[in-house]
């Protein structure tokens, strides 16, 4: 993929946020209506696109590319953890926002923006191997991820089947069961789902549209924690990730490029509803989220392009 052609499709991508953040700046939606918004992604158009975008011809190719990809996942969250362990040492961050800070560099926002990032870049197979990738992140996040959520809140939240009992899970369950089983859906049932699942990208754009107007960035400028934390998420990692595929296999696979994307991704968006939800530090949360994903669209930009060359 050329390079202009690349910048041209984020360009696109990226525009569609400017509408939730007019909206929110004049106060034209409120907080209630873009969690409807939200809610109606998750529960319904995402769930639709993942399904879709699993129903691809059955290989040993992509089987493989699969296990490379939850290898992938296991290695960032270890890596994460030993950034944060890092940075907070140094730093002489409190334990209870050391386990938050934790969490915030091992998990990225891999569905809510890497799918639709994914999806514009790379069509369906990008979308395939995404849609992989974030149900990995989802069992990390439901397991590890709430065990650092517990730690850093004081609260017992324990690890429950519950947590994995959503929509956006069944379809990942439902679309891997199709691929692996090689069954493909008949074109009455896939285009109305195909139809549902294109709506994805634009909504959940104009859901990060709508939080980067929230932000008060004067509240943000004197917070050294929040610089160190989006170095270390959106270049570093991305960087390292970077490297060691280029290292293993020379000339980089499309689930190559998607993994380094993937990596580059802002802080994932449950940590603000995790925090809230568990009586955790809300503000340092909403504030990482949001300063993470404003520079990411320069820093994924930057890694979208360097993965093509």
């Amino acid at each position: 993929m050329a390079t202009t052609e690349i910048i041209l499709s984020l360009v696109k991508l990226f525009l569609m946020i400017i509408p939730g953040y007019i909206l929110s700046k004049k106060n034209i939606i409120d907080e209630h209506q873009c969690k409807g918004v939200s809610s109606l992604v998750v529960n319904l158009t995402w769930p639709c696109l993942i399904v879709c975008s699993l129903q691809m011809a059955f290989s040993v190719e992509l089987v493989i590319n699969m296990g490379y990809i939850a290898a992938a996942m296991v290695a960032a969250t270890i890596i994460g953890y030993v950034f944060a362990k890092g940075v907070c040492k140094a730093m002489k961050i409190d334990r209870s926002k050391a386990y938050l800070i934790t969490f915030m560099l091992m998990f990225g926002n891999t569905g809510f923006m890497g799918i639709p990032v994914c999806a514009a870049l790379y069509g369906k197979e990008g979308t395939f191997y995404a849609a992989l990738l974030d149900a990995i992140v989802d069992i990390f996040i439901f397991t590890v991820g709430l065990i650092l959520i517990e730690k850093s809140t004081g609260k017992h939240i324990g690890l429950s089947i519950r947590h994995f009992l959503t929509p956006g899970f069944a379809s990942i369950v439902i679309g891997i069961g199709l691929f692996v089983s090689g069954v493909q859906l008949p074109e009455v049932i896939y285009m109305p789902l195909d139809k549902i699942g294109s709506a994805t990208t634009p909504l959940a754009m104009f859901v990060v549209g709508f939080q980067l107007g929230k932000i008060h960035f004067k509240e943000m400028i004197g917070d050294v924690r929040l610089y160190a934390l989006s170095a270390l998420k959106l270049l570093a990692m991305p960087a390292i990730f970077f490297a060691a595929m280029t290292l293993i296999f020379g000339e980089l696979s499309l689930f190559a490029k998607i993994i380094i994307l993937e990596m580059a991704m802002p802080v994932a968006a449950c940590t603000t509803i995790y925090s809230e939800q568990y009586d955790g530090d809300v503000g340092f949360s909403t504030k990482g989220v949001l300063l993470t994903t404003v520079i990411s669209i320069v820093t994924l930009s930057l890694f979208a392009v360097l993965v093509e060359l």
